[in-house]
């Protein structure tokens, strides 16, 4: 074995000895270039990586978590340092302490300078005292940081595995510069008898304006009458170099950067001046999926989608919205054009929960669905999780949507701005010293600006004030030190519609009002400390505060909600030892309501086909400082009894004052991972959900509805191909399987109280759900990146035990969607999505099956008599949408311009259907037309 391996292995075993100190570390010195080649550096590592993050949905959290590591990083291959050539003419050596992330992929994603400790040659004749310590500090001296940050970049390492999984980790890392003995015969230059600057500049990437450390710069020239002359620098912490005492004339400058193009310069260097430059270097490829995605170690549930925000641009027919993406997703259904609503296997509108941050916000969409309440550049990340999740969430019987807002690292000012079609928006981040982060955002509606431009004059509908929507954001970020994290995370939205309409008597007799007026806004400001006193312990806690407001007035009808709302969520994370952890949280959501209301007296359920409403009979409302609240909590275990095994179960407990009912929710998920590629998963679970206020508050709902239940099912596989295949290398599938059986749904009542009054609702319906979903996905290589998901449903319920079995109103038994992006030359990308689904179930009418008409004289109207409940289908829905984007990459920002192509080929695909004034004629009323979202977005 050569000494340098066997070295090596020796380190290793010091390091891995259960006999060991804590705090054992292991170093390796290397000397300058001249004498590199003899040496190569070697990794220290510490028994245990230190982590930050605790909330189990948060796969893209700053910080990782601690894994029980069963095979640590290793060096594959090694990469030498450029010696700083200040320090080695001044005879500085250094030991640069770094904190390096080792992705699950084992690149490096994050590089720390921790401690830089550097130490002056004395010249004594004994070893022991050869060298002498300067300093220790934070920052780089002499360059010592940077060139060991360009030497770890350029390594490469196996990843570290916990119980055989890829995991990502963060270790200590010690790099040692020793200087090589003095020749005997100092060599002189230009560069070490003289020490004045002439030439001194700063290395930025192109577009970001980030800086460049540890690139190597080389001056260099030959004349006709002298010997040619070079000489090296390398780029510092703040991506600054500098040269010394060149000889006035021309000089060539080139340097080579990893991933970047070349740089090639002339200079003129005059005598007696110092001159100043900044160069921008060029990414090779400025792809978002460059970017490093961490995992979690344990998945506490049995699906979970993550789609960070670099990704969820791409998606085409999305419009960069990081709300809309999840459409795509296995499980999900599509809603209607315009409802904003999330519909995951079957389920109702209101069972699906959706969350900032684990804060449940209450609407997530602004008017029309087109964009949700957040913009792109302030989500990092978004999770969805379609069943079978952590205890963590609760209170929904359908699936879990929780966006995370990005932690601000920026190391310069940094923004964007971006107009388009639909709206314009602008976002700006900037740090505060070294600990403090702040970014905002805003963000108008311009697509109300056109509509009263291309409505006709002749239309049944005027504009009074189309919609326009406003959203704002507000981040700060303090990181005082390693143990303690604080946030502030603001956000507002504001929607406002009028419309007037010139026949209303034309939609129903029973109207006479012209107009209609909507207003809907929300705010939230969001508190969270994470404390990490020690790498077993981790806490979390979140205080939100909010105010939600929503008026309707139309046709004589009128709502107006005002409430405050106040959130608290504690989670806390205990790692027992390696094979066992536990997680227990306090979860609890307030509310102090004023209604007052004047609607319809309407008992309308999911469902329901009460054919045309009385509109003349009305409920009025006022309620004033109704409490709600909700309390829970939950434990949950994460255990690895062998490597190949693990097993989360759970048990969630929540009170809903709403309805003075307790519930219990067990839940278990399991994976078995048969191999690297292979892995087998499900779970079972119970979940609770309590009915909306609309259904249990008199007047309008039933004070005696209680919770609806739901218990899940799943199981599944998820698989990769061979990396000798290859075609399929870069694709994995992932199969699950489904059930949910729901009891005690809400359902349309014809009861009565004891005084006679309608109830409108009662818990007298039941459900189940089940189905396929796959999901194979091509990870991104060779520019390409797609994915292909399917899922098979069924689901139905049943409104009562005389009842038989009927479709869900958003029962869609086949969904497909195919989304793909691809990176061309030039700064050019295209993506395609293509949808087909089945139709919407829908009710039939009996005078358009029949012909025979039915005429209501007291209401002077025709009335439409249903048939069975959801037994036809409206047609197949077939969409393609395109997304074209150019980005050019200037020198302080990056330029982009970009078309959405939404129904690219003007497909009228139907939404529902509308009668004429018998319902003896019936016409489709279809969703968006093409529709071409243009715009423009800058970078710097």
């Amino acid at each position: 074995m050569a000494p340098l391996t066997r070295s090596f292995f020796q380190c290793l075993m010091r390091l891995y000895h259960p006999q060991r100190q804590s705090g054992l570390s292991c170093s390796l010195r290397i000397q300058s270039p001249n004498r590199a080649e003899k040496l190569v550096l070697l990794i220290g590592i510490v028994t245990q990586a230190y982590i930050f993050g605790v909330t189990s949905a948060q796969a893209q959290e700053e910080s990782i978590e601690e894994a029980p590591i069963t095979k640590y990083p290793q060096i594959i291959e090694s990469a030498e340092a450029i010696y700083p050539p200040l320090a080695l003419k001044h005879r500085i050596g250094a030991q640069v302490d770094l904190d390096l992330e080792i992705s699950e992929t084992g690149t490096i994603s994050d590089i720390v300078v921790v401690k830089t400790t550097t130490v002056a040659e004395t010249l004594s004749s004994t070893i022991a005292e050869t060298y002498q310590v300067v300093r220790t500090s934070t920052t780089a001296n002499y360059g010592f940081g940077a060139a060991a940050i360009a030497a770890v970049q350029r390594m490469i390492f196996s990843p570290a595995e916990a119980e055989g999984i890829p995991v990502a980790v963060r270790v200590p890392f010690t790099y040692t510069f020793e200087l090589p003995p003095l020749p005997k015969t100092p060599p002189a230059s230009e560069q070490e008898q003289q020490g004045q600057i002439v030439l001194q500049g700063t290395l930025r990437e192109r577009g970001t304006r980030s800086v460049l450390p540890g690139v190597v710069i080389t001056v260099f020239r030959k004349d006709h009458n002298e010997a040619a002359a070079g000489y090296e620098a390398t780029s510092d912490a703040k991506g600054q170099f500098r040269f010394y005492d060149l000889k006035p004339g021309m000089w060539l400058i080139q340097g080579e950067a990893d991933g970047y193009y070349p740089l090639r310069d002339k200079i003129d260097i005059v005598e007696d001046e110092i001159t100043e430059v900044t160069y921008y270097l060029e990414k090779g490829s400025y792809s978002p999926y460059d970017i490093i995605v961490q995992a979690d170690r344990i998945k506490r549930e049995v699906n979970r989608r993550t789609l960070t925000r670099e990704e969820i641009r791409t998606v085409a027919g999305t419009l960069g919205d990081p709300i809309l993406v999840v459409e795509n997703l296995p499980g999900v259904a599509r809603p209607n054009t315009g409802s904003g609503n999330i519909i995951v296997r079957g389920s109702g509108t209101n069972d699906t929960r959706v969350y900032v941050d684990a804060i449940e916000v209450p609407i997530i969409y602004h008017f029309g669905g087109l964009k949700s309440v957040l913009p792109i550049d302030v989500v990092e990340s978004v999770d969805f999780y379609p069943g079978n999740f952590s205890v963590f969430y609760g209170r929904g019987t359908g699936g879990v949507f929780d966006a995370h807002i990005r932690r601000l690292q920026p190391d310069q000012v940094h923004g964007a701005v971006e107009l388009s079609a639909l709206d314009v928006s602008a976002f700006l981040e900037a740090p505060i010293g070294k600990n403090v982060a702040v970014a905002s955002g805003i963000r108008r509606s311009v697509i109300g600006d056109i509509i009263p431009a291309v409505v006709p004059d002749d239309a049944d509908i005027g504009v009074i004030s189309a919609p326009v929507y406003y959203d704002g954001q507000f981040i700060l970020n303090w990181r005082p030190n390693r143990e303690h994290y604080f946030r502030i995370f603001g956000l507002f939205s504001d929607d406002t519609l009028e419309l007037l309409f010139e026949n209303p008597s034309e939609l129903s007799t029973q109207l006479s009002d012209e107009s209609t007026r909507t207003s809907v806004n929300f705010q939230r400001v969001v508190l969270e400390h994470r404390f990490t006193p020690s790498e077993k312990f981790q806490n979390q806690a979140l205080v939100a505060l909010g105010r939600d407001y929503t008026q309707f007035g139309s046709f004589g009808f009128a709502f107006e909600l005002d409430s405050l709302s106040l959130d608290l969520r504690n989670t806390a994370k205990w790692q027992v030892s390696e094979a066992i952890g536990f997680r227990l949280g306090l979860d609890v959501n307030g509310s102090l309501t004023d209604v007052l209301a004047r609607l319809p007296s309407s008992n309308a359920a999911e469902g329901d086909t009460g054919g045309n409403p009385d509109l003349t009979t009305t409920i009025a409302a006022s309620i004033a400082d109704r409490r709600i609240i909700e309390f829970g909590g939950f434990i949950e275990a994460e255990w690895v009894p062998i490597e190949w095994l693990q097993i989360v179960p759970g048990v969630r407990v929540d009170y809903f004052e709403l309805v003075n009912q307790w519930s219990a929710d067990p839940r278990i998920v399991a994976r078995i991972q048969l191999s690297e590629k292979l892995s087998i998963k499900g779970g079972v679970g119970a979940v609770y959900q309590p009915p909306t206020p609309a259904e249990s508050i008199r007047p309008f709902g039933n004070p005696d509805a209680g919770l609806q239940r739901g218990i899940q099912y799943s199981l599944g596989t998820e698989f990769g191909f061979a990396e000798n295949i290859p075609v399929l290398k870069n694709i994995t599938v992932d199969l699950t399987f489904f059930y949910k059986d729901l009891d005690d749904l809400i359902t349309s009542s014809d009861l009565r109280d004891e005084d006679g009054d309608p109830l409108f609702t009662s818990n007298s319906a039941i459900g189940r759900v089940y189905g396929l979903e796959t999901f194979i996905e091509h990870k991104f290589a060779d520019n390409f990146r797609g994915w292909l998901s399917y899922t098979f449903s069924r689901s139905e319920r049943r409104d009562s035990p005389t009842e038989g079995w009927r479709l869900f109103d958003f029962d869609q038994t086949h969904i497909l969607n195919l989304n793909t992006s691809y990176s061309l030359p030039n700064g050019w990308e295209i993506g395609l999505r293509w949808r087909l689904i089945s139709g919407n179930p829908t009710t039939p009418s009996i005078p358009l099956q029949s012909g025979q008409t039915f005429f209501l004289s007291d209401l002077d109207q025709y009335s439409d008599v249903p048939g069975e409940s959801n037994s036809e289908r409206l047609p197949i829905f077939n969409q393609v949408d395109l997304r074209i984007e150019k980005n050019w990459i200037f020198n302080v920002l990056q330029f982009k311009a970009f078309l959405s192509l939404i129904n690219t080929f003007n497909v009228e695909n139907p939404e529902g259907s509308s009668f004429n004034f018998d319902y003896t004629e019936r016409e489709f009323a279809t969703g968006l037309p093409v529709f071409p979202n243009i715009g423009f977005r800058a970078e710097f």
